[in-house]
């Protein structure tokens, strides 16, 4: 298999003592990335008998770095000096730009939160401590509720620009959490009945 050529800068700051690298990308990364929280709807069955169909919100933080593709480089050095976690992948548009992405919980949690705590950004600071918290709320289960979600929401919305670039407002998604929410009690005590009737017939 062919060797991968790298570009010059790439050998040289690779081989940097690991403390002088990580100032030199955090740095680099508090121009060329974002800290954001998705929402998508997902499609599911309610009942866990195949029948019925619904749908639920999903929340999506996600940490990203964009390079051109000439300069992918850059993004091998976070994926696998600095990190040693994520992926690369090309964006849809614009084609020529690749991204590092990492949206695993856990991840964000455990690597990028304290390296970030560590290695102080500049210009991204609000989001950045916004984006915490709502990992934090997320990994204690807060959006397990209606209430956490909903707080959860109205953090994201005041990251990157007050939310002007989403698909879904932020009142949509408010107004359609109680139908989401209550579709799951429902699912929920329709299981444990299920359950009741089983028990009462042994």
């Amino acid at each position: 298999m062919k060797k991968e050529k790298h570009k010059e800068y790439y050998d040289r700051l690779s081989k940097l003592p690991g403390k002088y690298l990580n100032y030199f990308m955090a740095g680099f990364v508090d121009g060329e990335s974002s800290f954001s929280v998705a929402m998508t709807k997902q499609k599911y069955y309610v009942y866990s008998d195949g029948t019925g169909q619904g749908w639920k919100w999903i929340l999506n933080p996600c940490f990203q770095v964009y390079q051109h593709e000439n300069n992918v480089d850059v993004l091998l050095l976070l994926k696998d000096h600095v990190f040693k976690t994520g992926r690369i992948h090309r964006k849809t548009s614009p084609y020529n730009v690749m991204t590092y992405t990492v949206e695993n919980h856990k991840t964000l949690q455990e690597k990028i939160i304290p390296f970030f705590r560590k290695y102080r950004l500049a210009t991204k600071t609000q989001d950045f401590e916004k984006f915490t918290d709502i990992i934090d709320r997320i990994m204690k289960k807060e959006h397990l509720t209606i209430g956490g979600f909903k707080r959860i929401v109205d953090i994201a919305f005041t990251m990157n620009a007050q939310g002007k670039n989403r698909k879904y407002s932020k009142e949509y998604i408010s107004e359609t959490l109680s139908e989401q929410f209550d579709t799951l009690r429902k699912s929920s005590e329709t299981t444990r009945q299920n359950q009741n009737i089983k028990t009462d017939k042994i």
